[in-house]
């Protein structure tokens, strides 16, 4: 197993919960936005947490047992993770309840936190000095995730908090996100142990099937899918004349 330096163990989890903090009360905001009963703010806030908690958990096990390791099984277990919240995703967007109640998300909302990838960029950094992590899975090498992460913020901000960008923009971001992550989503599996490596230079890509860097591709990637998903969304509705939805009030 992977010694990981507990400090940079402890920024990653922390990311992680902080993101998890983020979807409940983000999901608490809409429902209050909707004007729902007190009771059912209540019903969204518990299962969302219980939600979170047991995936995460249940990674965790699964993880601590080592059933991941196995690099010579096909499919690649890291399906086992990956996988169900893939398929949750699937089923949210198939879920008129779940996108009446983002609906009254703004926008901003589903850009700006897109600037935790700076955060995870610089843990994947760290690992790399630490020689945990292969440098392409870096910014010094292949990985420009860190772009999305850097431009969230202005993207956010102009298209509309100012109103300054068209949401085109908007629009050409989100795309450009999603081939970032699909990057190194790519990058990272050609770097596993696993028969199709690609990357031979040392080390291997480990971290990912082992705690706490196991909820990466099974939870902080697609956070980051289900945001651009949603904003790609908003951004594609058009309103009666036309035009682009670019706001909905917080």
């Amino acid at each position: 197993m992977v010694q990981i330096p507990l400090h940079i163990s402890a920024i990653f989890i922390a990311l992680v919960f902080t993101i998890a903090f983020f979807i409940v009360i983000s999901l608490q905001a809409c429902g209050r936005k909707a004007t729902l009963p007190t009771d059912e703010l209540n019903k969204i806030f518990i299962f969302a947490t219980i939600s979170i908690l047991f995936w995460l958990v249940f990674i965790l096990v699964v993880a601590e047992r080592g059933i991941l390791n196995n690099f010579h099984s096909m499919p690649p277990r890291i399906f086992i993770v990956t996988l169900p919240i893939i398929l949750l995703i699937l089923l949210l967007f198939l879920s008129p309840k779940f996108l009446r109640l983002t609906d009254h998300l703004n926008p901003f909302w589903l850009i700006y936190p897109q600037c935790f990838r700076i955060i995870m960029e610089l843990i994947l950094w760290l690992l790399y000095r630490y020689h945990i992590v292969p440098r392409q899975m870096t910014f010094e090498g292949w990985n420009f995730d860190i772009l999305a992460g850097l431009t969230a913020p202005f993207v956010a901000y102009y298209c509309f908090r100012k109103q300054k960008w068209s949401p085109i923009v908007a629009i050409i971001w989100n795309f450009g996100g999603l081939l970032l992550l699909a990057n190194i989503i790519i990058i990272s599996m050609l770097s596993t142990p696993y028969p199709f490596r690609y990357f031979m230079n040392e080390p291997a890509n480990t971290i990912i099937f082992n705690f706490p860097f196991v909820w990466l591709p099974s939870f902080v990637v697609p956070f980051a899918l289900l945001l651009h998903l949603l904003s790609l969304r908003r951004l594609f509705r058009k309103n009666a004349a036309g035009e682009v939805i670019t706001s909905v009030s917080v």
